[in-house]
């Protein structure tokens, strides 16, 4: 599995943006059996710290979801050079909250 990389801006509800840089590398395995994805993202508190999952799509997966859930948490949304809204690229199916195997939120 591949690592994901963006380079977008934040905009905030006053209209104001910032850079947005977000890099989570490629799932590796830890000796506990567990995947995880470092993720780089300057405005997360967890920048340089590893999202971790079942596997390694589970992994990739909560690392994208959560970013995209404290980017709202934040009231930021992410845009590209021309003022579009965009979204990431999150697999809804790797056993994330809110994904269809999941019922709880």
């Amino acid at each position: 599995m591949k690592a994901y990389r963006l380079r977008a801006r934040a905009r905030a509800k006053d209209g104001t943006t910032r850079p947005l840089e977000l890099d989570v590398a490629a799932p590796e395995k830890h000796g506990d059996g567990c995947y995880g994805c470092v993720v780089h993202c300057p405005i997360m508190p967890f920048h340089g710290k590893p999202m971790f999952g079942v596997d390694g799509r589970q992994a990739k997966a909560l690392a994208l979801w959560i970013t995209e859930q404290l980017l709202a948490f934040k009231e930021l949304e992410l845009i590209d050079d021309d003022g579009n809204v965009i979204t990431l690229p999150i697999d809804r199916e790797a056993g994330i909250p809110g994904g269809p195997d999941r019922d709880d939120l």
